[in-house]
């Protein structure tokens, strides 16, 4: 049987990574030690030189965050490996926010530090340490809060983050429990989050209490349906990525920087389900903010794709005004 190095480095292959300069994402947890062990260990201290340790110190935990800073900045030294950190001033993350916007908040926070290193040292990967148990959660999540098939995927394993830089997750295949396993066959400390614990996250409920819920009712398989839909979902939009590809190539024109042409007539005989995505995908391509994008704006613009209400939409979330005239949708911000 493989070892967990060896199954780690089949499901992203050192070819791909060896001599490309990386950035590890580390918080200290069980979880990134394991990422970053696994990375350094299988490298000389040559490709060492190509691996950057980032770290944010969100200073939402006092002197655990401090000390939290402190092992990482030690772990990584002690590696061979080239570490930056920053600590946010302390008015950076309001405590007036709600805990899930706070949670937002710090991660928004996290990846404008990484995208600035990532600029400075020309790095190729960013890596993040996200499980399978985080997939999980992140499915169950999604489906509370009412998802497409999109969302079911999860978390992805790989994709652009930034031009030229690619965001990529290697632990996705593990569960946590393997992962722990791993660091105590080699003797690797850890650090431990607190907040884990506690209820004021929503990740937090499913994971402490949700989860077990569904666990004890229904059986230890809950988490592995919920972990097969995941990779189900994901090759279902795939084969949407690919027509929503040729219907981008047919129909749509990107008249400026912020205006775009949608062909009405070469969407004729097309579902309304692509037409949605295809909608989705300009509003992802335009960098368009999607969030406060609920299902109600985006049937109503399928509504107003194929002539079903008036020909002027409401100005949509990040002043963005849908209109059709004659057989063409124009959307300009």
């Amino acid at each position: 049987m493989a070892t967990f190095p060896q199954r780690f480095l089949e499901s992203w292959p050192p070819a791909a990574w060896h001599g490309r300069v990386t950035l590890l994402a580390v918080s200290g947890g069980a979880d990134s030690m394991a990422l970053l062990r696994l990375m350094a260990d299988s490298v000389n201290q040559s490709g060492r030189e190509k691996l950057w340790v980032v770290h944010v110190n969100h200073g939402l935990r006092g002197q655990a965050s401090e000390d939290d800073q402190q092992f990482v900045v030690e772990s990584a030294k002690s590696l061979g490996l080239r570490v930056r950190t920053r600590s946010l001033p302390a008015d950076t993350l309001s405590p007036e926010q709600t805990a899930d916007g706070l949670e937002t908040a710090a991660r928004a926070a996290r990846y404008a530090f990484f995208e600035e290193v990532a600029r400075e040292v020309e790095a190729r990967y960013l890596v993040t340490a996200h499980h399978q148990d985080d997939q999980i959660e992140t499915v169950l999540h999604r489906i509370l809060r009412g998802t497409g098939i999109a969302g079911l995927s999860g978390i992805a394993t790989a994709r652009q983050w930034l031009p030229g830089i690619g965001l990529v997750r290697p632990l996705l295949p593990f569960r946590r429990r393997e992962i722990v396993d791993y660091l105590r066959e080699i003797d690797q400390p850890w650090r431990e989050d607190a907040t884990n614990a506690g209820q004021d996250f929503t990740r937090n409920k499913i994971r402490n209490d949700l989860l077990p819920k569904l666990r004890e009712d229904f059986g230890e398989q809950v988490e592995q349906s919920l972990y097969r839909l995941s990779l189900q979902a994901t090759e279902c939009q795939e084969v949407i990525n690919d027509l929503v590809d040729d219907l981008v190539e047919a129909a749509v024109t990107i008249a400026d920087s912020t205006t775009v042409h949608i062909d009405l007539g070469k969407l004729c005989d097309v579902r309304p389900y692509l037409v949605r995505e295809l909608l989705v995908r300009i509003w992802r391509d335009q960098k368009w903010p999607r969030q406060d994008m609920t299902q109600l704006h985006w049937h109503k613009l399928s509504e107003l794709a194929f002539g079903q209400t008036d020909a002027v939409a409401d100005v949509l979330p990040g002043a963005i005004r849908a209109a059709r005239e004659a057989d063409v949708l124009i959307l300009r911000r």
